[in-house]
This record gives structure tokens, sequence and C-alpha cells, in this order.
């Protein structure tokens, strides 16, 4: 092991792992053997690193292999349990009941006829402002490009700069490489730029005005004008290995499934 990433690891106090569900017993196990064995102690969970997990085992479960929960480790350590039970991020108590409702498998025909009302047989009966779901990308990308053309505005294209300091590396970067955007787009932030003002990641708007150095949003019914940020790739010393300036802003007509999803556990 490198000097470097085996200092992280004695230097590391606690270790939280989101998305817990989607993790395998056998890396879990691995995880604490790499840790004890750093810290030569076998007597204690990762060899004392104070261990946080949060998720839920009903959303995705591990690409390969048995759940985390499986792991000898986990059933001799992972004892201490707390249930978040209280929703931020709905308010509708019927949509809340018939989601949970699918959550566990066991869905009732109240929620069946409430899902309904949001099935439409064909395109124009969808109320335009709903944001539309698909499974891929591409389905995501030829929607958006098609709502895009939709609108009767000018077209205003912004590009982001990049400087790459290992030609080796090929750094994937949540600001967009570019973006196509016009006044009454839908577009969502794709990084926290300023929390206490509700710009985070995830959070959709519709631009409202175009600059040569920005773009005005409106979120929430306030004008905020989103401009561009720097984005730095760090190695396991932090130093900086890549960087991206761009417009932290993707179009929102539609979105994947996947996506959604991330926004609503991020918010």
């Amino acid at each position: 092991m490198q000097v470097d990433v085996l200092e992280r690891w004695r230097n590391t106090h606690v270790l939280i792992i989101d998305e817990i569900s989607m993790l395998n017993a056998d890396t879990f196990d691995l995880l604490h053997n790499l840790a004890w064995k750093t810290n030569q102690c076998n007597d204690e969970l990762c060899g004392g690193i104070q261990v946080i997990t949060c998720g839920d085992f009903r959303q995705l479960p591990p690409v390969k292999g048995d759940y985390v929960f499986k792991s000898a480790i986990w059933k001799k350590y992972m004892f201490n349990v707390i249930e978040l039970n209280e929703s931020f991020r709905q308010e509708n108590i019927e949509i809340f009941n018939a989601l949970n409702e699918i959550r566990i498998g066991k869905v009732s025909d109240k929620t069946v006829d409430l899902i309904m009302t949001r099935h439409f047989e064909v395109d124009h009966s969808i109320n335009p402002n709903y944001i539309r779901l698909f499974f891929t990308n591409m389905e995501v990308d030829f929607n958006n490009s098609c709502q895009l053309m939709n609108i009767p505005s000018d077209e205003h294209w912004f590009h982001s700069k990049d400087v790459i300091k290992n030609s080796k590396i090929n750094p994937i970067f949540q600001i967009p490489f570019c973006i196509n955007n016009k006044i009454g787009a839908v577009v969502m932030l794709v990084k926290n730029i300023n929390v206490e003002e509700g710009l985070c990641n995830g959070t959709i708007g519709v631009v409202s005005f175009v600059e040569t150095d920005g773009v005005w949003v409106i979120i929430n019914g306030k004008k905020l004008k989103i401009e561009n940020v720097r984005e730095d790739i760090l190695d396991c010393t932090h130093n900086i290995i890549a960087s991206r300036i761009g417009l932290s802003l993707q179009l929102a007509f539609s979105l994947t499934v996947h996506r959604v999803r991330v926004r609503a556990n991020n918010n």
C-alpha cells in the first residue's frame, strides 16, 4: 500500500458509507480487514474507526454478491440502528403513503387508483410542466433536445473549459462540457452552489434571461443568476489532477429515473 494511502487510513476516525444497500458483504469484509490491518487492531470494527452507514435495503441491491447484512463482520459489530421515518420532501400524505406501499411491495387498490390518475395514453394530455422520466440517458437527451427546439427563442451555447494535468486519466465531471440554453428552458443544477439560497444539486428552475457570463433562473419564485463555477478532481493525496470551469446546469425537461432517485435522496 502506498505511504500516502496508508496515512489516510491511519488518520481516518469516521468512515461514512452512503447507499449501503449497494455494498455487498464481501466488500464490507474487505474494508474491515484492510482497516484493522492498517491500524493493527483486530478486536474492533475497522480497527477502531467509527463506521456510519446510510441507506435503505428496500432500494437498489448489490450488483453482485450478497446483501451486506449477511456479512459475519456486519452481524458482529453493526447492531446500533436508527430508523428515520419523517419525510421532509413529500408533504402530500396520499402520495407519501402510496410511495411507501410501493417501497414495501404491498400496494392497495387506493394506491393503484391514485397512480392511474397520472397515467396518460397520449402525450398531448400531459401537463407540459411535468418532468418526463426515462430509463436511459439517450432517451432523456433526445426528449430534452426536442423540447428545447419547440421553444421560440434564441439559442445560447455555453462551453466549459477543462484543465487536465494528467493525460492518462479520463475525468468525469458533474458540470457538463456544454449546454444549449433558451429563455423558458427547464434546467437543473448539478452542483451545490449556495445551499442556504436553495442553489443545490437537483434544484429545478426555468431560464428567464441569458447573459454572456451567466444565466438567470427562476427558482422557487426567485430570480437567481447562475454563473460559471469551478469543479476540481483530486487524487488520493488531495492534489488537483483535473479542473472544469462552466455552468453547473443541465436541461431538465426530462430526467432518468435513476437521476430523480438520487436527487430525492440528496434533498
